[in-house]
């Protein structure tokens, strides 16, 4: 009888994906470590052979300063996206390796799954997905951009057995 193979999916996961992790928020409960790095891992898996992602949590105050100068909005958001290669011709050298960092402000998170009735490990994951695939060049300027990314972010969280975080946006 032949014997089956073994499949080193954690091995592989944490050769692929280079995960850098670090909590400034001061904010609990978190959802543990290696939940983010299963959410980022979920988005990219399909797409990028490799990624290297930093994942910062940060204060309303320092949230707030990331999102006024990055981004000219003088307030704390839920999730910054900041790829390496945006604009630059990093990828062209290596369009395999997806590079970037990600900025979540717990607190605005929570709030934000409070008012709109989510646990908070749901809104994380889906925060999380959205980041990453901000990451990967996703966007939702335009109405076809964002029917695109939230049918994609559904099928991902559904896949993680999360809800459509979208349901309550269409009753």
């Amino acid at each position: 009888m032949k014997q089956a193979k073994r499949y080193p999916f954690l091995k592989l996961q944490h050769t692929r994906l280079s995960f850098y992790f670090e909590d400034q928020s001061g904010f609990s409960p978190l959802p543990a470590e290696h939940k983010f790095r299963q959410w980022i891992w979920h988005a990219l898996k399909n797409e990028y052979r490799r990624a290297d992602i930093s994942l910062i949590l940060l204060d309303e105050e320092d949230a707030r300063a990331y999102n006024r100068d990055y981004r000219g909005k003088d307030y704390a958001t839920n999730v910054l996206s900041f790829a390496l290669d945006e604009g630059e011709t990093v990828l062209a050298q290596n369009p395999d390796t997806l590079s970037g960092d990600l900025i979540i402000c717990p607190q605005v998170v929570a709030k934000e799954a409070a008012e709109q009735g989510k646990t908070l490990e749901a809104h994380f994951a889906h925060l999380t997905l959205h980041g990453t695939l901000h990451l990967m060049g996703y966007d939702h300027i335009s109405e076809e951009e964002a029917e695109i990314m939230e049918s994609l972010e559904i099928k991902l969280l559904n896949q993680l057995a999360y809800p459509n975080p979208y349901q309550q946006d269409k009753i």
